[in-house]
């Protein structure tokens, strides 16, 4: 009898083997399609977002007066023109008035002093 009970250890022992192997195995797959499929719902989301369709177009609206403030606001940047060549891109970006950042900073020095 002990010969039998010697040959039913290690058979039991094995197969624990394998099912334990066979668990760890089944738990990583699920774990990697998991993160797949959480991968393929972002794509998608993202992909959904940007699309055309889903951007609203702006309905046109009356102009609203606009009152003048007293400090000078932030430069007003033209039109883009019709045309892409480089010329009128150069021209583009040389009509763009940026201000006087000396001004801008005695304006702030002055409010900073008045406090």
């Amino acid at each position: 009898m002990d010969n039998m009970d010697q040959n039913l250890e290690p058979k039991i022992e094995s197969d624990n083997k394998i099912n334990k192997k066979n668990i760890i195995i089944i738990a990583i797959v699920g774990v990697i399609v998991i993160l797949v499929l959480l991968g393929v719902w972002y794509w998608l989301a993202q992909r959904q977002s940007v699309t055309p369709e889903t951007i609203p177009t702006p309905v046109p609206q009356a102009p609203t007066p606009t009152v003048q403030p007293s400090q000078p606001s932030a430069p007003q940047v033209p039109a883009a023109p019709k045309e892409d060549s480089v010329s009128s891109i150069n021209q583009e970006l040389n009509s763009i008035d940026t201000g006087s950042l000396d001004q801008e900073f005695q304006a702030i020095d002055a409010d900073i002093n008045s406090l």
